[in-house]
């Protein structure tokens, strides 16, 4: 479900507010490197840059899996991307995993596409929070990072994140 403009900026606010979200384009290997979240939960911070294009595909179905198994039937996830879509959605029905036509008139054609984000930051911000915010993941485009928090999806993904070429940072 895409979000309305009502949820999708009470969506961003809680994101701003509880995970302190600070947009910058700053590396970690920069000189005066700033960390975009400030996360009061446990949490894992991972580098992500060697992970390469076999490992990119299986990263997809593992990601999913580990949201599958930290909630339950019916619970759902916000999927983020940041100044651009925003989804509502369960893990465990992929036909809600996709871009949607959106119909405007005050566009060109009509309407414009709402991109379903992915798992890889390919240029921008992309985060996946349970609508509770008791876990999520949230990935830094320059960073080249993901951050997981909660306790639950952490144990998910201490399972696999070296099969898939990353590395721990915190």
């Amino acid at each position: 479900m895409l979000l309305n403009d009502e949820q999708y900026n009470t969506v961003w606010d809680r994101v701003e507010n509880e995970l302190q979200f600070f947009p910058n384009c700053s590396n970690r290997n920069s000189a005066t490197p700033f960390p975009p979240f400030v996360i009061n939960k446990n949490h894992v911070i991972y580098g992500i840059e060697n992970t390469n294009d076999d490992e990119m595909q299986g990263m997809e179905n593992l990601i999913t899996d580990a949201f599958i198994k930290c909630t339950k039937q019916g619970e759902r996830i916000f999927a983020l991307d940041w100044q651009h879509s925003a989804f509502l959605y369960d893990p465990r029905n992929k036909d809600e995993q996709r871009s949607v036509f959106v119909s405007d008139d005050k566009y060109m054609g009509g309407g414009y596409h709402a991109y379903f984000p992915g798992f890889y930051p390919d240029g921008d911000y992309y985060f996946f929070i349970a609508e509770d915010f008791r876990f999520g993941y949230l990935t830094h485009p320059w960073r080249q990072e993901a951050w997981v928090f909660g306790n639950d999806l952490i144990i998910e993904f201490e399972k696999f994140y070296e099969s898939i070429g990353w590395i721990k940072l915190k």
